[in-house]
């Protein structure tokens, strides 16, 4: 099949972070594997992004980045978009989003969910039928992680994404074995202790086995795509109850953190401790969890199968 993807415009593979660029390009890396071919329309003109389209004539059109849903009564090959707003599940919280909501509302396109939870929040708050909404997680390229069983930093966690209001870092400094990583975008947070700077992409692959789990207690995710990393690099992880989409939470390895005790510092440090001992010595039972969610299983099981049905 031929497929469209229609980006943010930013550069596709991203050149630092930048979770959507990333997920967009190993879509292409991906369906290409499989045989397909992937025209990745990356650019800001709306007329040219059509034109491009047109041009190419898909199969199929993947809006990737939610402010182009302003395109969809326009294009004329059937198409989904995906969005990958934290914060579909609070309302409260949507804010300046409270426009795209709106066009997504009125245009009621097919819309490929992150998780469940945010197929009921387009159902229910988007009034958007069931017939258009469809679940398609988010994966990982597992080839891209060095993994060991003894991890150089048994003892100490790590929190691994931008330092900002959402992801909540500074709420967690006085933790000991907690270290840090990523940009600062927050001045709450004191860089003067424990923290780690900000990790390439390349490091991260070859060091985030290095340390006993991953800790995520951001106050709104679509589906993180460190946890997966995590994942991938045999740790264990402690969420947030708004960190918790397609996880099974019944495992050892994944704690969830109730929001009622997001600001018991005591607690949360020993949930982290306790699952910290038993992700270091259990990783081999991670890395088998870890590969439902590698791209090549998501494409198969769920992206594929879903844009048939969109097809017809």
């Amino acid at each position: 099949m031929r497929f469209s993807i229609v980006g943010p415009a930013t550069p596709i593979p991203p050149v630092g972070w930048g979770a959507v660029e990333s997920l967009i390009w190993d879509y292409k890396v991906t369906l290409e594997k499989l045989g397909h071919t992937v025209q990745i329309i990356n650019i800001k003109n709306p007329k040219e992004i059509i034109h491009r389209l047109n041009d190419f004539q898909p199969d199929f059109c993947h809006i990737q980045y939610d402010d182009w849903i302003v395109l969809y009564p326009y294009i004329q090959y059937p198409c989904a978009c995906t969005t990958h707003f934290a914060y579909l599940e609070q309302p409260d919280k949507m804010n300046g989003y409270g426009r795209i909501f709106g066009l997504f509302q009125q245009s009621k396109p097919n819309v490929f969910c992150l998780s469940e939870s945010i197929k009921k929040a387009y159902s229910i708050l988007g009034g958007i039928p069931d017939d258009r909404l469809f679940v398609v997680p988010n994966g990982v390229d597992l080839s891209l992680f060095r993994h060991t069983d003894t991890p150089e930093f048994p003892d100490r966690s790590i929190y691994l994404a931008k330092i900002d209001y959402r992801k909540r870092q500074h709420k967690f400094q006085s933790i000991d074995s907690l270290f840090f990583a990523g940009n600062i975008a927050d001045k709450r947070f004191n860089e003067n202790h424990n923290y780690l700077g900000e990790w390439k992409k390349e490091y991260l692959h070859d060091y985030l086995t290095d340390y006993g789990n991953l800790v995520l207690l951001s106050d709104g995710e679509a589906h993180s795509l460190v946890i997966m990393e995590a994942f991938a690099a045999g740790l264990g992880v402690v969420v947030s109850e708004f960190a918790t989409a397609n996880l099974d939470t019944d495992k050892e390895f994944i704690t969830v953190i109730p929001e009622s005790q997001i600001d018991d510092p005591q607690f949360v440090e020993y949930a982290i401790k306790k699952n910290r001992e038993y992700s270091v010595a259990n990783r081999s039972e991670i890395l088998k969890y870890a590969k439902q969610f590698s791209w090549e299983n998501v494409i198969k099981t769920h992206y594929l199968p879903t844009v048939k049905k969109v097809i017809g």
